[in-house]
């Protein structure tokens, strides 16, 4: 007979190596919390908190265990244990997240064996950088007022390779970064391309202003980085594909990167009910468990958590059925466009459910949760993201392309 008790508990790794991923994050969740106190009172990244997990190789949980790594596989333990880092601090669960979910496609390339075809940058060698911990890895894509098909930073050639200009925002991680991978606009003779390149840190031009004022998620370290004449050289750049074009093709890892990224407000929701629970086991909060009130929010909390974790555990385990057997970008449009479309609903799923109990847990809670440095109150802040974190915002984005596919009209 199944363990009653583990039906609508908590999404839990699926292999040794997730295991040991979470294992290490579990044994520095108490200073983990305790610097989130920290760092959200001050509005300053969490780097502390940053360096720790990097220390017992939480950034490199995607590379290979021959490598240095945990070798995690599985988008459905990678989004754990982004889950796992959330219950302590959806902060640093942001910033981590940023890195693993780069370097987790990484490993996917090289253990297809397309390191080295047409059409790759040579990611084998930076898994074998993170795996050795020398290597943290910033999402620059992000800018204002432009959209991931028509994004302004500039990529044109010069006589050593390649000249990058352009300002990105919500960089995560970025105080931290030894290297930046950012999209960008290629430019070559009369013809444009979306690109891609990798620009280390110390490259002369390169500029963290970590200037990063958000309501919530204070300690992610999401400011600005500026590329002022970096030259990069010719095989660090690759052409992804047309400029200014919706290319369905793309779509695959948009998605996979946007599922995983539930575990952000997963985890944060999770220790929000728990906050609340503890404020019920307190001797002031004893005689209110009776109020039918306090009840229905316990019950509220438990039903949007079970909606969520059964949501998205489904999808991960539809995505891991796929990319665990299939190599990178090689998807129909179809195929994408239905990847992204999961990803799209989950996401909205999560998000209403994650901003349900924190709401819920601050009613339970009562008035101490709306002080400033509440654990609640800061989650209150904190879900308020997720309408609008990647793979598409602003949110009406994604309303357009749901029904987009969904009746076929503007697909993309």
């Amino acid at each position: 007979m199944a363990n009653l008790l583990s039906l609508n508990s908590e999404l839990r790794p699926a292999t040794t190596g997730g295991e040991q991923a979470v294992a290490a994050v579990t044994k520095l969740h108490d200073f983990l919390a305790k610097e989130a106190e920290v760092t959200d009172r001050e509005g300053r990244f969490a780097g502390q908190s940053v360096q720790a997990l990097a220390d017992v190789g939480v950034f490199a949980a995607a590379a290979p265990s021959d490598l240095g790594g945990f070798g995690v596989e599985r988008l459905h333990d990678l989004t754990v244990l982004t889950a796992a880092i959330a219950r302590a601090d959806p902060s640093v669960a942001v910033a981590h997240y940023m890195h693993t979910a780069l370097a987790w496609y990484f490993a996917r390339v090289v253990r297809f064996g397309a390191d080295g075809e047409p059409g790759y940058l040579p990611r084998r060698e930076w898994l074998e950088a993170i795996g050795a911990r020398r290597m943290l890895l910033c999402s620059a894509v992000a800018e204002r007022g432009a959209d991931y098909w028509n994004l302004a930073t500039t990529a044109k050639p010069s006589y050593n390779g390649w000249v990058v200009n352009g300002r990105k925002i919500l960089a995560s991680i970025s105080p931290a970064a030894t290297h930046f991978y950012c999209r960008l606009r290629a430019e070559r003779g009369k013809g444009a391309h979306l690109a891609s390149a990798m620009i280390p840190a110390d490259t002369p031009g390169v500029h963290v202003e970590d200037d990063w004022q958000g309501l919530g998620l204070r300690g992610s370290g999401s400011g600005t980085v500026e590329f002022s004449d970096c030259v990069v050289p010719e095989d660090a750049l690759l052409v992804r594909g047309p400029w200014g074009k919706r290319d369905a093709s793309m779509l695959e890892g948009r998605a996979v990167s946007g599922m995983g990224l539930n575990g952000v407000y997963l985890g944060l929701a999770e220790a929000a009910r728990d906050e609340a629970l503890a404020a019920l086991n307190r001797p002031s909060g004893r005689r209110r468990t009776a109020s039918a009130a306090v009840k229905t929010s316990v019950a509220e909390m438990e039903t949007a958590l079970a909606a969520a974790r059964g949501t998205l555990a489904t999808a991960l385990q539809d995505f891991d059925s796929y990319l665990l057997t299939n190599k990178p970008q090689v998807t129909t449009d179809d195929v994408s466009r239905a990847m992204m479309k999961e990803c799209q609903t989950v996401s909205t799923v999560v998000e209403r459910a994650a901003t349900t109990v924190v709401d819920h847990a601050m009613r339970v809670t009562g008035g101490a949760s709306y002080t400033a440095h509440h654990p609640l109150a800061r989650a209150y802040r904190d879900v308020r993201a997720a309408v609008f974190m990647p793979p598409y915002s602003p949110p009406e984005e994604s309303v357009d392309f749901l029904a987009g596919v969904t009746l076929g009209t503007s697909p993309d």
